[in-house]
């Protein structure tokens, strides 16, 4: 990527995206927040659906999961369901754009970049989005799809950056400075890092710090479900699973049986097998360090005593843990590693959740099951219930947090 000159004596920084831009990035903070526009102009939704239609007929982008749903996610018809939801909220006065927002991108979501900077594109702001130096090839593939269509689309895309930069203080306390927003994806680390960087006194913050998720399938309907619902459930969990090595926030980790022991071993003996050739399906040839990795996390938890079984395949490792209090692994390990622990009910699990944990995915439970447990699960700590296989749905209410009020600010007129 190329790198334009910086400030003189200014900390070095690299210019990922635009290329095309020949300033600085001081040059670029002065004049960023009057570029600001109304929210999802349609300029900005055209670019928007025009980078859908790359991604989407990239050639390693629309094979890979991560690529293919981001590209989907930008489709016009998305987009404009994300506009009715924002024009339907019951704002007491005018929404404009909240002015030059810093997004510093996690490193182990890849496309989140992307997801974090269009919201924040379509509610009419200018952006700087920070990306890690450890750049993946999926990354690599995003950068250069957007950069040719900010060099064919310069006016649509002015007010906007892309940048990398090591740990350098002073370069995250220059942006932080200039912005009237501050978005962190991250770690618990690099959120506590960067809340003791001063932003303006006018500004403001949110953060997503380390997260974990987990899900809850009740025995007795996956025993009752057809041959073809069980295969389409394996299907949904390996969607969940396989992008980003399962290290998604979102991605479960654990999986609660909820019933009997007879039909929770039943039950997973099956999904066992089927998740298998979910896996293989989604990944392909098998990865051997993550093989290993897998591995050496079940071993540990049965050496510590809180496994009492595993399985080890190609794609996926299996533990059963002695009981639902020992399920969970201090750090997870993702990559294919999937915990299992019985429980009688549900409603069980609540007593397990923290404030860490952000969603559970469910399979099997009824209406009234789901409701109370989004409800003492809520209490817990939790930020979303939803089905196996919508694990890794992102959108403008994320965390607990409707995103469209952090974007915008309210404009009072009497």
């Amino acid at each position: 990527m190329p790198n334009p000159p910086d400030t003189e004596g200014a900390p070095a920084l690299r210019v990922l995206v635009p290329s095309m831009d020949a300033g600085s990035v001081d040059d670029f903070i002065r004049v960023a927040r009057p570029l600001s526009v109304e929210p999802f102009a349609p300029a900005r939704m055209a670019f928007l659906e025009a980078l859908s239609r790359t991604l989407l007929a990239h050639p390693k982008l629309r094979r890979d999961p991560a690529g293919a749903s981001l590209g989907f996610w930008l489709r016009r018809a998305h987009l404009a369901a994300l506009e009715s939801d924002f024009r339907a909220q019951a704002f007491a006065g005018r929404r404009v754009a909240a002015g030059l927002v810093f997004h510093v991108a996690p490193a182990n979501v890849d496309t989140m970049f992307i997801y974090s900077w269009a919201l924040s594109f379509l509610a009419g702001n200018s952006n700087v989005v920070r990306l890690t130096t450890r750049m993946s090839p999926l990354m690599a593939d995003l950068l250069a799809c957007l950069d040719a269509l900010f060099i064919g689309k310069p006016d649509g895309c002015r007010g906007n950056l892309f940048v990398t930069f090591g740990h350098n203080d002073e370069v995250a306390a220059r942006l932080s400075a200039a912005c009237d927003l501050r978005f962190v994806w991250g770690g618990d680390d690099t959120v506590l890092k960067l809340r003791a960087t001063e932003l303006s006194p006018h500004a403001s913050e949110r953060s997503f710090a380390s997260k974990r998720s987990l899900s809850v399938i009740a025995a007795g309907a996956y025993l009752a479900a057809d041959v073809q619902d069980r295969g389409r459930l394996a299907d949904r969990m390996a969607a969940d699973m396989a992008p980003f090595g399962q290290m998604a926030c979102s991605s479960p980790q654990t999986v609660y049986w909820a019933g009997g022991k007879r039909d929770c071993d039943r039950a997973l003996a099956d999904f066992d097998r089927r998740l298998q050739r979910a896996m293989a399906a989604k990944l392909g040839e098998a990865d051997l360090g993550w093989a290993v990795r897998r591995l050496n996390s079940a071993f540990s938890s049965a050496a510590d005593g809180a496994a009492e079984q595993l399985t080890h395949r190609q794609h996926v490792t299996q533990v059963v843990a002695i009981s639902p209090e020992r399920a969970e692994a201090e750090v997870p390990c993702g990559v294919g590693l999937l915990t299992h622990a019985r429980v009688k009910s549900a409603d069980a699990v609540v007593a397990l959740l923290r404030r860490s944990h952000q969603t559970i995915t469910y399979f099997g439970l009824n209406d009234a099951e789901r409701d109370g447990l989004a409800q003492d699960a809520g209490r817990a700590g939790v930020d979303r219930v939803v089905p196996i296989g919508r694990a890794l749905d992102f959108g403008p209410y994320w965390d607990g947090y409707n995103l469209w009020d952090d974007l915008t600010r309210l404009v009072v007129v009497q």
